[in-house]
């Protein structure tokens, strides 16, 4: 788990969301503990210059640094809508929405979707030395890279399944940019 948190006024979830492992789906099942959740970030108006402040962007990097690969990806969903799906923004965003979902496979112990969403996050963040996206949306892409780099050196002997609510799979952290 993350020591550091971004946004500490927003409880993390109870549970890890792993598809197939028997916890309550947190959006569609009434047990679930997003269920009934209305905020969304296109709901709210989101600038990208003032996102480092975002609580509902922070709180999704705390989700992903903690261990809640679906809750991150959901939230992180919001974001790439509001940013237009297409615009570079987006796209970069939606290379974090694939690190999730790679994570997530990791859990679901299902390497073929561990190496397709970790290749599609690579595509879609590009260069991270030289992103300037990433300084935009308010991450170091060093920690991005090293999250990257991570799931690319995954073997299956390394692969955790635990139905446990919370394990670190990835112990690189998504940091915010100074």
């Amino acid at each position: 788990m993350s020591e550091t948190r971004y946004a500490p006024a927003i409880p993390l979830p109870p549970y890890g969301y792993v598809p197939g492992h028997g916890l309550p789906h947190p959006v569609n099942d009434p047990a679930g503990h997003l269920y009934s959740a209305r905020a969304s970030a296109h709901e709210q108006l989101v600038s990208i210059a003032t996102l480092a402040e975002n609580v509902r962007w922070l709180y999704a990097l705390d989700l992903f640094n903690s261990g809640f690969y679906w809750e991150a990806h959901e939230v992180w969903e919001s974001f790439w809508n509001t940013f237009g799906r297409t615009t570079s923004e987006a796209k970069f965003v939606q290379g974090l929405i694939h690190l999730a979902a790679a994570a997530l496979k990791i859990r679901e112990g299902k390497p073929t979707g561990v190496t397709r969403h970790t290749k599609r996050s690579s595509e879609l963040l590009g260069d991270l030395k030289s992103a300037s996206v990433g300084g935009t949306l308010a991450l170091e892409p060093e920690s991005i890279a090293a999250v990257v780099a991570e799931l690319e050196g995954y073997t299956p002997a390394c692969w955790h399944t635990s139905r446990t609510p919370a394990v670190r799979v990835l112990s690189a952290n998504v940091r915010l940019a100074d």
